[in-house]
């Protein structure tokens, strides 16, 4: 018991330390996800402006007679630019998926066996 007492003291401040650093990795973690989700929203938003730009742009070049969408310059930044901000979401939330989450818990075989 003397053993264990003097070993806890001796070491008290690395197993503080320890617990710093776990709780500070687990508030990095989730903070980046906190961000990781505005910036999926932020994008989110981005996204349906330009798609309101295109169909307002199709609907302008429509109504003047134009036939080939295709050759309009402004039409195709448009959707060049959605393009771009579709593929930064995709990123975003791959990147979101592959964080580990520091306080879901995984159940061995050993746990669910319990009687």
């Amino acid at each position: 018991m003397a053993i264990d007492v003097r070993y806890g003291l001796s070491h008290m401040g690395d197993m503080f330390m320890d617990l710093v650093h776990k709780t500070a990795d687990s508030a990095t973690i989730c903070s980046k996800k906190l961000f990781l989700a505005y910036d999926i929203t932020s994008l989110t938003c981005k996204k349906d402006q330009f798609s309101r730009k295109i169909g307002e742009r199709v609907t302008i070049l429509v109504n003047g007679g134009t036939t080939d969408l295709t050759t309009d310059e402004i039409l195709t930044g448009y959707i060049a630019r959605l393009n771009e901000i579709e593929a930064a979401i995709a990123v975003h939330e791959e990147e979101k998926r592959n964080l580990i989450n520091p306080f879901h818990v995984v159940k061995t075989a050993d746990e669910t066996n319990i009687n």
